[in-house]
């Protein structure tokens, strides 16, 4: 298995749009059509076929609830379709079997083909929708952040196939007449092995709270454990000091450098994570800088890259001298933990230390973890 490969994977998750969850669904169908051992698969050394058909019946599954319940699944979704493809539609659905069993009695009648006439040209339509969006969203856009191009992990097998109405609308309809798609066999093996990691359902955390719920005989619901187990200190972002220092050192000189522009801050100072609060909640005063607000606001929650660092390498090094000796204490306790092992007092070199091993944080964060990078312009 190519490491890139799950690099690549940790970037689609982290970088690729967050717009809606239509990605996360797609990796989560392809990964369970592969741990399924589908019959259909069409295995070669450089590429895999799976039938589309059943990531549509999989996706029909997963937003169901999801539908039924009302929860928004796309930034700006009101939960009467206008952003969310088929949320009107399958709507229509959903309210039909409210008073028959809900999903449970949706997914026994399409798994036998006895979808109710009232309901089943819904069902239909409801299906080529999914099979549209899935092709023309998720499977164009994932890995863009990656290649800058379209379809470069998803392919769709294109068909001049229409698809007519079927006597019996059920899986064995859709796995024959909804075509397939390709994904590279690197994907396909990191799917294969480390899928139900990428889902969760092997999630260390989901076992322990599984592990408990049996160990308490049932008494305590797996959600609830596992909210118990999820629970972490409530950390607030915290820049009293470092808010104070700077705003004197801009009174005493007139200004003060952009950590990321170099431009001078006169009026509108923020005080700046240089690994975003969002990533890692660490309030260490290494780790707060000046910035503009503008710099701040199109930094976000990216990642500066090691071009930028190099850049402003200088102007990190200038403020980390000037805080230090404004908290040596509180300053030397931070670095020590986080950055550098050995206390600076015995150090001769320890910005220069410091940074690189600054440098390398930030390159695991977006090499490895998939963190996006940022480059000022």
């Amino acid at each position: 298995m190519n490491l890139d490969t799950l690099k690549q994977i940790n970037q689609i998750i982290k970088r690729d749009s967050k717009d809606t969850t239509y990605k996360f669904a797609l990796l989560r169908g392809t990964i369970e059509v592969i741990e399924d051992k589908t019959p259909y698969a069409n295995i070669s050394k450089e590429q895999v076929s799976l039938p589309l058909g059943l990531l549509v019946f999989k996706w029909i599954i997963y937003y169901y609830p999801i539908i039924e319940a009302e929860l928004p699944q796309k930034s700006g979704d009101d939960v009467y379709g206008k952003s969310l493809a088929f949320r009107a539609l399958f709507k229509k659905i959903t309210d039909f079997y409210a008073d028959k069993n809900g999903l449970s009695a949706f997914h026994n009648d399409f798994m036998k083909g006895r979808i109710d006439n009232q309901i089943v040209d819904k069902v239909f339509q409801l299906c080529k929708v999914i099979q549209k969006t899935i092709t023309t969203m998720p499977m164009k856009y994932i890995g863009y952040s990656i290649f800058k191009d379209h379809y470069k992990i998803f392919k769709p097998i294109k068909t001049n196939k229409q698809i007519s109405k079927p006597k019996a609308l059920d899986l064995q309809f859709l796995l024959e007449n909804f075509g397939e798609f390709t994904i590279p066999f690197d994907y396909y093996l990191a799917f294969e092995y480390l899928g139900s990691f990428i889902t969760g359902s092997n999630a260390i955390l989901l076992a322990w709270a599984e592990f408990t719920h049996d160990k308490s005989k049932g008494t305590i619901p797996i959600n609830t454990a596992l909210e118990e187990i999820l629970k972490s200190p409530v950390i607030k972002r915290e820049v009293t000091i470092s808010n104070s220092a700077f705003r004197n050192l801009r009174a005493e000189q007139g200004g003060l450098e952009c950590v990321w522009s170099g431009k001078t801050i006169t009026t509108d100072l923020n005080i700046e994570h240089m690994i975003p609060f969002a990533i890692w909640k660490n309030n260490d005063l290494w780790n707060l800088l000046p910035a503009t607000a503008t710099a701040n606001s199109k930094k976000n929650d990216k990642i500066p890259s090691e071009k930028l660092l190099n850049t402003r390498k200088e102007c990190i090094i200038g403020y980390w001298q000037y805080i230090y000796k404004q908290n040596i204490k509180v300053f030397e306790r931070e670095l020590r933990i986080s950055l550098l092992n050995q206390k600076i007092i015995q150090l001769s070199n320890w910005e220069n230390i410091a940074f690189d091993t600054f440098k390398e944080k930030c390159k695991y964060l977006i090499d490895i973890r998939g963190f996006e990078e940022w480059n000022h312009h």
